[in-house]
C-alpha cells in the first residue's frame, strides 16, 4: 500500500512536468493582407491547434483581415488614418499590372510599378508611423510579453516592430517581385538561364532573348528593392534612436540584413 501511494506521487509529478513542458508560447501576428492572410491564417491555425496563445496585431484600415469577426484568436487593432478602400485600390493597381503583362513595353511596365511602389512606400510609412510611434500601443504590447513576432514582410517595418519590443523573428513569405526578397533574403536560388522571373508567361525553357530579357527583369527588380530599402535607412535610424545603417555596412545592402528579419 506504501508502495502504491510512492507510485502515485511520482506519477502526479510527472504529469506536472510534462504539462510544464508541453507550456505553449506566446505568439503576436502581423499579417500581410490579401492571400498572405489567408496563408498565414491556416498556420494560426495550428498554432492554436498545439497549446500556443496567438494574438493578431490588425490596422484599422486592413482591407482582407475582418478583425469585428469571432475568432479563435483575439486581435488588437490600433488605428491609422487611412480608409480600407485606400489601400486596396493599390493592391487593384498592382493587379492590373501584373495582368497586362507583357503586352505593354518593359519601360512602360517599369514606370508603372516605380509609380505603384511611390504609393505602396506612402501608404506603408503612414501605417508604420501609426503602430510604431504609438506609445500606448507599444506599452501594451510588452505588457502582454509576446516569445515572437510572426509576421508578412508585406508590412515594411515589421522587423522594427521586433527589434523595440526584442522579440525573435518567423516570416512567412508568399512570393515578391521578380524573387527579390526570397534571392536576397533567403538566398534562394534562381539562375536567370532558366528560372523565369515574376510576373513573367515564360518556363524553364527559353531561348537566348528570353534569356537576355529574364536577366535585365532580375537586375530591375534588384536595383528597385534595394533602393526601397536604402530609402528606409533614415526611418530605421529614426525609430531606433541610432545609426542602424552601421550595423549593416558589411552586407551587400545598407539595411537588407534588417528589413529580411536579420536572415543575413
Amino acid at each position: 500500500m506504501q508502495c502504491l501511494g510512492k507510485s502515485c506521487i511520482l506519477f502526479l509529478i510527472f504529469l506536472l512536468t510534462a504539462v510544464s513542458f508541453t507550456h505553449g508560447g506566446n505568439v503576436l501576428v502581423l499579417p500581410g493582407e490579401y492571400s498572405h492572410w489567408h496563408n498565414m491564417r491556416n498556420i494560426l491555425e495550428e498554432l492554436l491547434n498545439r497549446n500556443h496563445s496567438v494574438t493578431v496585431l490588425v490596422n484599422s484600415a486592413s482591407p482582407t483581415v475582418n478583425f469585428t469577426a469571432q475568432e479563435r484568436f483575439p486581435f488588437l487593432v490600433f488605428d491609422v488614418p487611412l480608409k480600407a478602400h485606400e489601400v486596396h485600390s493599390v493592391s487593384e493597381q498592382m493587379i492590373d499590372i501584373w495582368m497586362q503583362y507583357p503586352t505593354p513595353s518593359m519601360v512602360t511596365i517599369g514606370l508603372q510599378i516605380v509609380d505603384l511602389m511611390g504609393k505602396v512606400n506612402e501608404f506603408q510609412r503612414t501605417l508604420c508611423d501609426s503602430m510604431l510611434r504609438n506609445d500606448a500601443l507599444i506599452a501594451r504590447l510588452r505588457d502582454l510579453k509576446f516569445d515572437v513576432l510572426f509576421y508578412d514582410p508585406m508590412f515594411l517595418c515589421s522587423d522594427l516592430l521586433a527589434e523595440i519590443l526584442d522579440l525573435p523573428l518567423v516570416l512567412s513569405l508568399r512570393v515578391s517581385l521578380g524573387f527579390s526578397m526570397e534571392r536576397m533574403c533567403g538566398q534562394m536560388p534562381s539562375p536567370p538561364s532558366y528560372v523565369p522571373v515574376p510576373p513573367s508567361v515564360m518556363t524553364d525553357h527559353m531561348c537566348f532573348m528570353e534569356r537576355v530579357k529574364n536577366m535585365i527583369s532580375y537586375v530591375f527588380y534588384s536595383v528597385g528593392f534595394r533602393m526601397v530599402l536604402m530609402s528606409l535607412d533614415n526611418y530605421y535610424s529614426e525609430i531606433l534612436g541610432k545609426d542602424s545603417r552601421k550595423r549593416s555596412r558589411m552586407f551587400f545592402s545598407s539595411h537588407e540584413h534588417l528589413y529580411c528579419g536579420k536572415c543575413s
